[in-house]
C-alpha cells in the first residue's frame, strides 16, 4: 500500500460514509453482447474495530491469538445508472502500521450492525456529478427511517428526478412528521397528554407550555407566511421586562422572533379558547369574548415595553448571544382559538361570527391574529410547497 493510501485509511472517519469521483466502467451486455459504458463509484466506509480473535501459522501449526485493534473498511464498487454492488471487498488494517492483511472477513457484534447499514444505505445515495463526495451514515440512516414511516411511492420518485439533497430529504422528512403531530395535538382529544408524556416527559405541564414546546421545536412553522419572510425565533418566553430576554419579569412573552433586521412578539393561546361570547351585540354583529381582548392588550403591552427594552439595553438570549434585530414598531402576532368552535352554528350565526371576527382583525393595526387551525394550514402549505 502506497503512503497516500495509508494516510487515507488512517484519517476516515467512521461516521461518515465515503464515495470516489465517477470511474468510467466497460462491460458486455448481457443480452446483445456489445460492450457498454456504465460509471461506477467506490463506496467505502471504516469501523473501529477492538482485538480479536485471528488465525496464526506458527512452525506449521495453526494457532487462534489475539489480534492487534485496528481499522475494518468495507470497500463497494457500485454502478451509479442503479446503485447495485458489483463488488465487495472486506479488509482490516492495523493500527501500527496500517498494512493490510491478505484476507480478513471478521465481523463481530456491532460491526456486523454496520456492515448492514453500509449495504442497505447504497440504494439511498444520491450522484449529482462526477466528483467524489461523503455523506454522514446518520442522515441516511434518518432518510431510511423516513422512507420506512413514510412509505411514498411519489415522494421517492420527486427525489431521484429533482437530485434533491440528503439534508432536504431530511428536513421534509421531519416536517412532514412534525406537520401530523400538529393535526393530532389540534384534532385527537387524548393526544396532548400522550404528547406531554412520551415527548415532553413531563406530565404536570400546562397545555399552552406544551404549545410552546412545540413551535420552539418548529420555528419553520413561523418561518414563512408572516409576510413572506423567514423568520427564526430569537428567544422564547421573552421577558419584555426584566434583567436579559430569558429572564423573570412581570411582562412575558411567548416568543420574541425576527428576520435578519427586525422582531416580531409572538403570544400563545389554547386553540380552545373562545373567540365569542355567548351572545351577538346587535343584528349582523356578535360579541367577541372576553379573552380574545384580553389576550390582544396582553400583547400590545408587550409590545410597548419589549420596544422599549429591546432599544434602551444590550439583551442576550439564552446561550448568550446578543439580539442585535431592533424593534421599530414591531408586529405582533397572536395565535388563538379554532374555527370548529362555529362547526354548530346555524348558518346565519356561522356567518355573523366570521364576518364579525375578520373585521375585528383587519381593524386591528400591526396586529395578525391566527387561529391555530389557520396556522396548520400554513404550516400545510409549507410542507407541500417543499415536497414540490
Amino acid at each position: 500500500m502506497e503512503d497516500n493510501e495509508e494516510k487515507y485509511i488512517e484519517h476516515k472517519d467512521p461516521n461518515k460514509i465515503y464515495i470516489s469521483k465517477r470511474i468510467d466502467h466497460t462491460t458486455t451486455h448481457p443480452e446483445t453482447g456489445e460492450e457498454i459504458n456504465i460509471p461506477l463509484r467506490y463506496v467505502s466506509k471504516v469501523i473501529n474495530s477492538e482485538k480479536i480473535l485471528g488465525e496464526v501459522k506458527e512452525r506449521g501449526i495453526l494457532q487462534l491469538r489475539i489480534t492487534d485493534s485496528g481499522k475494518q473498511e468495507i470497500l463497494a464498487k457500485v454502478l451509479e445508472i442503479n446503485n447495485k454492488i458489483y463488488v465487495l471487498t472486506l479488509q482490516r488494517y492495523t493500527t501500527k502500521s496500517s498494512s493490510p492483511h491478505k484476507v480478513h472477513f471478521s465481523f463481530i457484534g456491532n460491526e456486523i450492525l454496520e456492515l448492514k447499514n453500509f449495504i442497505d444505505s447504497i440504494i439511498l445515495l444520491n450522484f449529482p456529478d462526477e466528483h467524489k463526495t461523503k455523506v454522514e451514515s446518520a442522515d441516511l440512516l434518518k432518510i431510511k427511517k423516513i422512507f420506512y414511516e413514510n412509505p411514498d411511492v411519489d415522494l421517492i420518485e420527486q427525489i431521484l428526478k429533482n437530485n434533491v439533497t440528503n439534508k432536504d430529504i431530511v428536513a421534509l422528512g421531519y416536517r412532514k412528521n412534525q406537520l401530523e403531530i400538529f393535526r393530532k395535538l389540534l384534532e385527537e382529544e387524548n393526544y396532548l397528554a400522550e404528547y406531554k408524556e412520551k415527548i415532553i416527559k413531563n406530565t404536570q405541564l400546562k397545555d399552552e407550555l406544551v404549545w410552546q414546546y412545540f413551535f420552539n421545536k418548529n420555528p419553520w412553522i413561523f418561518g414563512y407566511g408572516l409576510d413572506y419572510r423567514f423568520m427564526g425565533i430569537l428567544q422564547k418566553e421573552f421577558s419584555a421586562s426584566g434583567t436579559e430576554a430569558d429572564g423573570s419579569g412581570q411582562i412575558n412573552g411567548d416568543f420574541l422572533i425576527g428576520d435578519k433586521k427586525f422582531t416580531i412578539f409572538i403570544e400563545l393561546k389554547k386553540p380552545n379558547t373562545y373567540l365569542f361570547k355567548n351572545s351577538s351585540l346587535r343584528s349582523g354583529v356578535w360579541k367577541l369574548s372576553t379573552n380574545l381582548m384580553e389576550a390582544k392588550s396582553q400583547i400590545l403591552e408587550q409590545k410597548a415595553s419589549g420596544q422599549i427594552k429591546i432599544e434602551s439595553e444590550t439583551i442576550h438570549n439564552s446561550d448568550g448571544k446578543e439580539i442585535k434585530q431592533k424593534s421599530y414598531d414591531s408586529k405582533v402576532v397572536l395565535i388563538i382559538g379554532h374555527w370548529d368552535q362555529i362547526k354548530d352554528d346555524t348558518d346565519l350565526i356561522r356567518k355573523t361570527k366570521i364576518k364579525t371576527f375578520e373585521l375585528f382583525r383587519r381593524d386591528s393595526r400591526n396586529i395578525e391574529i391566527i387561529t391555530y387551525d389557520e396556522l396548520y394550514e400554513r404550516a400545510k402549505y409549507i410542507v407541500n410547497s417543499s415536497d414540490n
